[in-house]
């Protein structure tokens, strides 16, 4: 996952820049160790220059349907009830807290957010919550850490799930709730609740992976109830919203060794124009290649070997994730995984753990990869599309990974994430998985070539997945990404299907039999056979890379410039 910041358009994030007066610059170059202020205090006491870590930092909001886009679906809630201590209130549209909820019996608040596409090693600086009070209250509320895992459609006043109890009925116990985190009061309309000191340590904990059950807004005393809008009310934006404002504790991860470059292919066959592709990457001098599935459409493992090993080398670092026309000759002691596990084993430069090809993590020198074989339901029905144990490997690798580059690397599509005619084979789950953790998503299948713009929104067609930005720039960061295709490594080179993508918004470039769009400029000539060449870590800064598609003639159909934010 990038240590990286989110600019400030992108919705659900802004970037926060310190403010210092000439009075406060003064005093902070007077009092700081000499340590601190090298290269940041000029001669007049003017700070100059202070680290990206000490300057920056990032806010992200968690708001279900909306924030930090609209496919978030993290955030749930419910009210227990004592007057009806066996009932779940999961799906109603509030959520509310009362000390006397009739006779003297209460009702309590519980609400939870799952975070995702914060770095890992981030430091919580500020954390709130934001309510919307649809029935006001004189009384002051206290909001509580829940120690005890719950779940919404489940939970009542007696039980946190349907098999396991409340230490005290109505969370009450001390392995039930912990540290008052914060109060809330008011009459109808929004309402912020900002964290104290300890809400942040467990919005940080959360982060860090610690279990998050979120927090419980509660009283036994109180007499006047207060109501708020659940994650199920009609209007997304009265929705409950949590707002973390963090930085990275050491202002970049790890970066890919300077002018990194790398091959992506995919769809090779066992012909001369797979030669000639192979050929291209040889010569352009790509450290390594990312073969996003379809090897050779012939079933013959040790040849697909032989035609690598002529061209590149039997040393030589070629990372290949499976695709459908793969799965017949996977497994045994002759099949691609087995050529596959056996040049990791003679290259350690690759440096991955894991499934090779299937589910795998590799740290190539700084570029992290996660390859999957989500949507290739050929090899077993746990690669289906959006199936859960890929989309939680997914997550889960790049959560715990803090490198400034990482690619999501599979084979198939959904129909909006190429140019041709593919149908959804993958799920969006996997894409917003990557999205929010801003890695490019690398694929095949489809034999053709195309990126989209920057996407914001991915898996919401009515947003145009929320392209933004340039066609020759594309940024990665905490919920933005690209995609790609680069199918186009040997078998055959197919069309441009406009009546199903004459629509489409998103696209800057595609490379195919019958169209050539640059940078959203259309171009004389159609597609031949080639590879996307991406080098990372260039001009100095270790957060830009620059890449082009290249084809075996030398044409070069895409070219543009990736900043991670």
């Amino acid at each position: 996952m990038q240590n990286s910041r989110a600019r400030a358009e992108l919705p659900g994030h802004k970037r926060v820049t310190a403010s210092w007066s000439r009075l406060s610059i003064g005093v902070l170059c007077a009092v700081l160790p000499a340590i601190a202020v090298v290269n940041a205090c000029g001669a007049e006491g003017e700070i100059e220059e202070i680290s990206e870590a000490q300057q920056a930092l990032t806010t992200v909001s968690f708001q279900q349907g909306s924030l930090p886009s609209s496919s978030y679906a993290g955030s749930t809630d419910a009210t227990i009830r004592q007057a009806a201590a066996t009932t779940n209130y999961g799906g109603a549209t509030t959520c509310e807290a009362d000390g006397d909820d009739g006779s003297g019996v209460d009702k309590s608040c519980l609400l939870k957010w799952t975070l995702s596409g914060i770095p890992a090693g981030s430091t919580v600086q500020s954390a709130s919550i934001t309510l919307q009070v649809t029935d006001g209250s004189s009384n002051t509320y206290n909001v509580y850490e829940v120690k005890r895992s719950w779940d919404e459609s489940q939970v009542t006043w007696n039980n946190a799930t349907s098999t396991t109890a409340w230490a005290t009925a109505g969370a009450m116990g001390s392995t039930d709730r912990g540290n008052l985190v914060g109060s809330v009061t008011g009459s109808a309309g929004s309402r912020t609740i900002t964290l104290n000191a300890a809400g942040v340590a467990l919005v940080q904990a959360w982060v860090d992976g610690t279990s998050n059950n979120g927090i419980v807004i509660a009283s036994s005393s109180n007499t006047d109830g207060i109501d708020f809008a659940s994650s199920e009310h009609a209007t997304a934006a009265q929705r409950p919203k949590l707002t973390i404002t963090y930085g990275s504790s050491s202002g970049t991860g790890s970066s890919t060794d300077p002018g990194l470059l790398i091959a992506f292919i995919g769809d090779q066959g066992n012909n001369g124009n797979a030669d000639a592709v192979l050929d291209l990457i040889k010569n352009e001098g790509a450290a390594a290649t990312i073969h996003n599935g379809d090897f050779d459409y012939a079933n013959s493992p040790a040849a697909w070997e032989n035609r690598i090993n002529s061209i590149l080398g039997p040393n030589y670092p070629y990372f290949a994730i499976i695709g459908n026309h793969d799965a017949a000759a996977w497994g045994g002691s002759s099949g691609y995984a087995s050529y596959i596990q056996a040049r990791h084993a003679r290259v350690p430069d690759m440096n991955c753990t894991g499934e090779l090809g299937v589910k795998a993590t590799c740290n190539f020198h700084g570029l992290f990869i996660v390859q999957s074989c989500i949507g290739t339901s050929e090899l077993r029905s746990t690669c289906a599309a959006n199936a859960a144990d890929q989309v939680s490997f997914i997550q889960d690798a790049l959560a715990n990974d803090s490198s400034i580059w990482s690619v999501c690397a599979w084979h198939k599509n959904q129909a909006d994430m190429q140019v041709g005619g593919k149908s959804n084979e993958v799920g969006w789950s996997a894409y917003q998985a990557c999205m929010n953790a801003g890695a490019i998503v690398a694929t095949g299948h489809e034999h053709s070539y195309s990126r989209t713009l920057t996407l914001t929104d991915v898996g919401n067609a009515s947003t145009g997945h929320g392209k933004t930005g340039a066609f020759d720039l594309v940024e990665l960061g905490p919920n933005r990404n690209f995609v790609f295709v680069s199918g186009l490594g040997g078998v055959g080179i197919r069309d441009y299907e406009a009546a199903s993508h004459d629509d489409d918004t998103w696209w800057s470039s595609y490379y195919a039999s019958n169209k050539w769009v640059k940078n959203g400029t259309l171009m004389s000539g159609t597609a031949d056979y080639g590879a996307l060449f991406i080098r990372f870590n260039v001009g100095g800064d270790p957060k830009r890379a620059t890449a082009y598609f290249k084809d075996v003639d030398g044409r070069l159909a895409d070219e543009f410039t990736i900043q991670v934010q």
